[in-house]
């Protein structure tokens, strides 16, 4: 009979007990891996929301500032020395080391004109703007922007008629115009359909109901005649009281040409470091300001560090008691086998031999308890996760956390069965056998 068979059947033979050490060991390690895995999931889904739900990084024009006083009087701040964009700016922005870091680059050129309308009745001479643009790479980096049919046009304009409303954008209910950006990924417009002529626009919801323009009617902006090609469905975003056209088509309408007003970068930093991004873009365009919008991330990110910090202080709070119940049970199982530990001692084991049955019995179980706390963990995190972190998060199966519990377990187990080790094998032969 070896070591390991007198350790596994003394195991069988005190479930009750080495069932409470292995809770122990459970919880312990369950804890870490919940947390753990919701924290991961996490940053995760944020770092997947920055990268697809809008622009991160906005380029624009550099300008001094000049602040003077007379009087006493503090004047008001003037530009001077302004630099515009152009698209050889965009075009340095494709050829930097880190291109493969941004999912999309979108210029635009922003304007007033003015509107007038086709129809008897319509808004005339009323200035609106307009926003100038490569329409599928705007598409890309405002997600919730999407089109209207004519059949969902008419449908709300009788629905209008019949409530004696106007079917604007702005007369919305609040609950509506927020944007789900769980869903947001699922309901990106086909950029496919985005393929416009320089004589077609795309009106935003507000502002088709107020100028009485629907798809396939005639505007005319600033004296030049449009199709409008469609109408974008209500998102409660500034779009909705705007006007969408290609980039060429708007310089040309404001005369303009080759004029940016900003530019709009969607970067996936799961490809590569935002730093890194930054100072290459600073250096591809010395003369522009180049602003990362992290805001919410940082917000986000703050909250899960004290997650982070909460869950470590439990889990390493429980992980103490955990060791603390594993080493008195395993103590208190000694003294109970005081008759045992002297019969092994009488025929010929060594203290050495004592101690490692000992040791044995704590692998096995810190083994068990490394596994079951992964699984118990995990499915915690998978179905308790998204509600503890109040959004969408998917939470893997990882190999290598299974494994790291299962280490992690092992190494509280054998640390708690030092002491009762070295308890058994210090036990006098002699002294024990008087309990025989």
């Amino acid at each position: 009979m070896q070591l390991y068979h007198i350790a596994l059947n003394n195991i069988l033979r005190r479930k009750a007990k080495m069932l409470f050490v292995l809770l122990g060991l459970l919880i312990g390690v369950a804890t870490i891996v919940s947390v753990y895995g919701v924290v991961e999931a996490m940053r995760a889904e944020m770092t997947r929301q920055v990268a697809k739900f809008g622009a991160n990084i906005v380029i624009t024009p550099d300008a001094g500032e000049l602040t003077f006083s007379y009087g006493g009087i503090t004047l008001p701040a003037v530009l001077f020395d302004v630099e515009q964009l152009t698209g050889e700016d965009v075009a340095a922005i494709e050829n930097i080391p880190s291109r493969e870091v941004i999912r999309a680059v979108a210029p635009k050129l922003l304007g007033l004109a003015t509107a007038g309308g086709r129809h008897q009745g319509d808004a005339d001479g009323q200035n609106v703007v307009v926003v100038g643009a490569n329409l599928q790479q705007e598409f890309m980096v405002k997600p919730w922007l999407r089109l209207r049919s004519g059949e969902e046009m008419r449908s709300d304009e009788q629905k209008a008629s019949e409530s004696g409303t106007v079917p604007s954008g702005e007369n919305a209910p609040a609950a509506e115009k927020e944007m789900d950006f769980a869903m947001l990924d699922l309901a990106r417009e086909d950029l496919t359909r985005l393929v416009l002529s320089d004589e077609q626009i795309l009106v935003g919801s507000s502002l088709a109901a107020t100028l009485g323009v629907m798809e396939g009617d005639l505007l005319t902006l600033s004296g030049r005649e449009f199709q409008v090609f469609a109408v974008l469905k209500d998102s409660g975003s500034a779009e909705d009281e705007q006007i969408l056209l290609n980039l060429s088509a708007a310089q040309a309408l404001l005369a303009r040409p080759e004029q940016v007003t900003v530019i709009e970068l969607a970067a996936d930093y799961t490809l590569g470091s935002e730093g890194v991004l930054l100072s290459e873009l600073q250096e591809a365009l010395p003369n522009v300001e180049v602003t990362s919008l992290r805001q919410e991330a940082l917000r986000r990110d703050e909250m899960i560090t004290r997650l982070v910090r909460f869950g470590t202080s439990v889990s390493v709070l429980i992980l103490f008691v955990g060791m603390l119940v594993v080493g008195l049970t395993m103590s208190g199982a000694v003294r109970e086998r005081t008759r045992e530990i002297g019969v092994f001692r009488a025929i010929g084991f060594r203290k050495s031999d004592v101690a490692k049955i000992i040791l044995l019995e704590g692998f096995i179980i810190s083994v068990l308890g490394g596994m079951l706390g992964y699984f118990v963990g995990m499915a915690v995190a998978y179905y308790a996760g998204p509600l503890l972190a109040n959004m969408s998060i998917q939470v893997p199966w990882r190999l290598d956390l299974f494994g790291l519990s299962v280490l992690l377990a092992i190494l509280i187990g054998l640390l708690a069965c030092i002491v009762p080790a070295r308890q058994a094998a210090k036990l006098d032969p002699a002294e024990a056998l008087r309990f025989i």
